[in-house]
């Protein structure tokens, strides 16, 4: 029997984080058995076999597990993944801001043909991300000593997931809807909190507390900074 993966290759059990040298083994290439965790005794990662619409559904149901399946032991996410879906949230939430923006001021002002006011707020959804990933790495690095870069990004980016419902908002114009952007933003709270717990492996009250800091600080940078950026961009163009 031969263990499937490199022999440096390094998992994580994800019901209690023990590390393991592997999650899987063949018999003769046909045969294929899941490794139990010698710690908790546990599926090592039974998400291994599950299609990506199991792994999507337990991600909206807000399962730890399939986040730190995600982070620590699937081969699929790969850092171009990573990269797409940071351009994705700042296009999608930066679009919806900018029709919001477009659609609290008057018919005459231009806005909806002017495209800088759309960069302005990708360039605000960027800030506000970016300030709360920076409060979420500061502590980790601070509190936790945790210096493993890679899994906070990432756990960052897939805790903003729910920013991709501006999309279907974009689609039955949904966007203006405060009933709607509240519920993206519970959960994006919810599924930040999950992320941040599956990345730096701390309590779900450690981890409530850090999120809602990040959270709070990250919203009212934007909304001070908002005004600001478009009064100096509009006195530059008048």
């Amino acid at each position: 029997m031969a263990y499937v993966g490199p022999s440096s290759a390094t998992y994580r059990c994800i019901s209690c984080l023990a590390p393991a040298p592997a999650i899987l083994k063949t018999t003769d290439g046909t045969f294929i058995k899941l490794l139990e965790c010698c710690a908790c005794g546990q599926i090592i990662d039974r998400y291994v076999e599950c299609e990506k619409s199991i792994i999507f559904m337990d991600m909206m149901l807000q399962e730890i597990t399939v986040y730190r399946h995600i982070l620590y032991n699937a081969d699929n996410f790969t850092p171009q993944f990573y990269m797409k879906l940071a351009v994705s949230l700042v296009l999608s939430e930066g679009y919806i801001r900018w029709t919001n923006f477009a659609h609290n001021l008057s018919a005459g002002n231009g806005i909806k043909n002017n495209e800088v006011y759309l960069y302005i707020m990708c360039l605000l959804t960027a800030i506000e991300i970016g300030i709360f990933g920076i409060i979420i790495t500061v502590y980790s690095w601070i509190k936790l000593s945790y210096r493993t870069w890679s899994s906070i990004y990432n756990g960052l980016l897939l805790g903003q997931c729910g920013r991709l419902a501006n999309i279907a908002a974009i689609i039955w114009y949904q966007g203006s809807s405060i009933t709607f952007q509240g519920l993206v933003l519970i959960f994006i709270f919810i599924s930040s909190i999950q992320s941040t717990r599956a990345a730096l492996r701390i309590g779900k009250a450690e981890s409530t507390l850090l999120v809602f800091t990040a959270f709070i600080c990250s919203l009212y940078l934007s909304y001070i900074l908002q005004p600001l950026i478009i009064r100096r961009y509009q006195q530059y163009i008048f």
